[in-house]
């Protein structure tokens, strides 16, 4: 049995970062063809960050209550890939927007 991806204490910790716009779920867990030991891809949009803030990000991350690992990009840096953005895009599914959930 798969564990909701929204019932993480490390999933509620960063929506509750201000400088968070929205966080995407992409990857096996998004397309529904996952098994119990796949990772997790998460895309993290947050223009206006710091370098400081997003140090946060990556406490959280490294300090997360699962044992699964877990692939965090932020997906509004100029530097990720067209494959992997093109990849984001078709399999995302969205955990949270700021200001809507």
């Amino acid at each position: 049995m798969n564990k909701d991806i929204q019932s993480y204490i490390f999933i509620k910790k960063l929506k509750s970062l201000p400088f968070i716009e929205e966080i995407w779920l992409f990857g096996s867990r998004a397309r529904g063809d996952n098994n119990k030991r796949s990772d997790i891809d998460l895309a993290i949009i947050c223009p206006n960050i710091t370098d400081q803030e997003w140090l946060k990000v990556v406490d959280i991350i490294n300090d997360a209550d699962t044992l699964l690992k877990i692939d965090c990009v932020r997906f509004d840096n100029t530097k990720i890939s067209r494959e992997l953005y093109e990849n984001i895009i078709r399999n995302k599914k969205i955990l949270y927007v700021k200001n809507k959930y």
